[in-house]
């Protein structure tokens, strides 16, 4: 087979354009080879690959659902409290296949503090097990029975409105120690309807 008519069937097995200078690269080890064109190459010629360069062929395992109760609501601006006063087995759930382990709830935001992360009337993921602050990671916090969801950055100790409203302020805190007291859980997801 001629390196134009490799190239041509490559290009029709990829759907991507490849010339004949392109083969002529491979055939002189000028040009690294991906995966997907090692294994066209497999299939146009017949030839296999050797064993070393093929794909691993890993069992296909089913993602594991991680069902998640939407509880309440969580402010994006001031503080307030929460609502829902319903048995966890009345909440609805939402399923995730990618959270990894922890304690998980979600929670649907009010107000525009956080719009830029989260904006008003998404739900947040977050994990109650992932209590350790880290500058810069969103939080659901707690202070007096009053809940938010604010960024934590550490010099000084502080939870931060990431929001395209300006009026919004930042809550300063006494300490590191202090906030880590008010830790709810860390936000690991938005997710928004449209």
């Amino acid at each position: 087979m001629s390196q134009a008519e490799l190239a041509r069937r490559l290009s029709q097995h990829l759907r991507a354009e490849y010339e004949r200078s392109q083969v002529n690269k491979m055939v002189l080890d000028r040009r690294v080879m991906t995966a997907p064109e090692m294994i066209a190459i497999e299939a146009i010629t017949g030839y296999r690959l050797p064993q070393g360069l093929r794909p691993a062929e890993a069992p296909i395992e089913a993602p594991t659902l991680v069902h998640v109760p939407l509880l309440d609501r969580v402010a994006a601006g001031k503080l307030k409290q929460p609502l829902s006063q319903l048995p966890v087995e009345d909440l609805p759930l939402l399923a995730f296949s990618d959270l990894g382990r922890g304690d998980w709830i979600a929670l649907t935001v009010e107000g525009d503090s956080m719009d830029l992360i989260a904006p008003e009337g998404a739900t947040i993921i977050l994990n109650r097990a992932d209590q350790t602050l880290v500058s810069g990671k969103p939080y659901v916090f707690s202070d007096r029975g009053e809940m938010g969801f604010k960024v934590w950055q550490s010099e000084p100790p502080r939870w931060e409105p990431r929001s395209t409203n300006r009026s919004h302020s930042i809550k300063f805190v006494k300490s590191k120690r202090d906030a880590e007291r008010m830790v709810v859980g860390r936000v690991k997801r938005t997710v928004l309807d449209l």
